[in-house]
């Protein structure tokens, strides 16, 4: 028994060693990344990039350095206050007269996150008045979900609201809804200009907008390619109002879905998925700026506003196990173990595999150092196989925890 209490001991130090050694070393000797912030300007129609670090430094697509004030003329829908009160603010652009108004519904910001993609899932919604004739939204008494049927439940009693459940039912039923729903997105918050509602996908990759109206339900089924299924859909709340929100598809293709005609447009852009990528879209007057940020790669995609693909930036570096720490780190550590990670929004065991088998050679010569220890103490070699065995196979944490907890049971 007490032989078996001192390996669980050491195993339980393994894991704990292999969450908190990593983690001490990245914040130690880690050299983050910092990505250059890069826009389409109409101006130009270029690129221009601003990268901080050791101080800011502004360029265009040639290298060629710019003034604070030539970067900001650059982008003229971006700083157009600056622009203003410096009396540098052009009358047109591109033979569009550049109104305030104008500029300012048609600018728009938008950011996914791989950690808010792949992250618990609510499972119930609050369904807001769609018309309520009141300037602020409030939130409502009940929230529903969507299993066998719609159900909505009161927030103060816990009970099923029968009536509306299934009022809000038969008319998804009527529409064709194959229930229960595996995909329920929206915007659940007051702060929001008005409420469009909810994106719902069934259990037969349909897609539905449901949202209430003066009390009755509204449902509209929104036509879909056939086999094109999406993965996430982001909603947005814009002032133009053009669009709901941004789709994304298995097959990692982004659409836009229209507002009123409940258009699906497809971007001209591949490989954009956002369970690995931070994606960024920023919009204006003429311009889509779409951003995609992974480990070693940035790609800025710019399209006009018919949706055509205009021109695209791409910068690589190394990626953090190619750089001189990640290196080191490969050696000294034979896996790396974290209850986070900057792609998901779960709490979990992430295990960072090694992509070389350097740290063997470590490892060995930790397990020789063992037995040097032991030769020292003049113990016997062959009651501590199974301590170079752990020692070998799970490098510099296994060899601390068998010395915080020395085989005592043998010695």
């Amino acid at each position: 028994m007490v032989k078996l209490s001192r390996y669980f001991l050491v195993i339980l130090a393994v894991v704990g060693f292999a969450i908190v050694l990593p983690k001490l070393y990245w914040m130690a000797f880690a050299k983050p990344i910092r990505a250059p912030y890069v826009m389409y300007s109409c101006i130009d129609n270029n690129f221009v990039i601003l990268r901080s670090g050791n101080g800011v430094k502004r360029t265009n697509i040639k290298g060629e350095e710019l003034t604070r004030n030539e970067y900001e003329q650059k982008l003229p829908l971006l700083f157009v206050r600056q622009l203003l009160l410096n009396k540098t603010m052009p009358d047109s652009i591109n033979g569009v007269e550049m109104d305030l108004h104008d500029i300012t519904i048609n600018r728009s910001t938008f950011r996914v996150r791989p950690k808010e993609v792949n992250a618990p899932q609510p499972t119930l919604f609050p369904l807001f008045e769609s018309q309520s004739g009141r300037a602020n939204l409030t939130m409502p008494p009940d929230f529903f979900r969507i299993t066998w049927r719609m159900e909505f439940i009161d927030a103060t009693t816990n009970k099923i609201n029968e009536e509306k459940s299934r009022m809000f039912s038969a008319v998804l039923y009527k529409h064709g809804f194959k229930f229960p729903a595996t995909t329920i997105e929206g915007i659940p918050t007051t702060r929001k200009s008005c409420d469009e509602g909810y994106f719902v996908i069934d259990s037969a990759n349909q897609l539905f907008h449901i949202k209430m109206i003066k009390g009755e339900p509204y449902v509209h089924k929104v036509e879909v390619p056939t086999r094109l299924t999406f993965k996430t859909i982001r909603c947005v709340d814009f002032k133009n109002k053009r669009y709901y929100a941004y789709l994304f598809s298995t097959n990692n293709e982004i659409y836009i879905l229209t507002q009123y005609d409940y258009q699906l447009i497809k971007f001209p852009i591949e490989n954009l998925n956002p369970q690995i990528a931070e994606i960024k879209i920023y919009s204006d007057l003429f311009n889509f700026n779409v951003i995609a940020i992974t480990d070693g790669e940035m790609r800025v995609t710019a399209l006009n506003r018919d949706y055509q693909k205009v021109d695209t930036f791409i910068e690589t570096w190394p990626v953090r196990t190619q750089r001189t720490e990640g290196k080191i780190a490969q050696f000294i550590f034979p896996a790396q173990l974290s209850l986070t990670n900057k792609t998901s929004g779960f709490v979990r065991f992430f295990v960072t595999p090694p992509t070389t088998f350097y740290w063997l050679i470590f490892s060995l010569l930790l397990a020789a150092t063992h037995f040097i220890l032991l030769k020292r103490k003049r113990v016997k070699i062959t009651k501590h196989i199974i301590d170079f065995f752990i020692i070998a196979i799970t490098g510099i944490f296994g060899f601390i925890a068998v010395n915080i907890f020395p085989n005592k049971f043998y010695d």
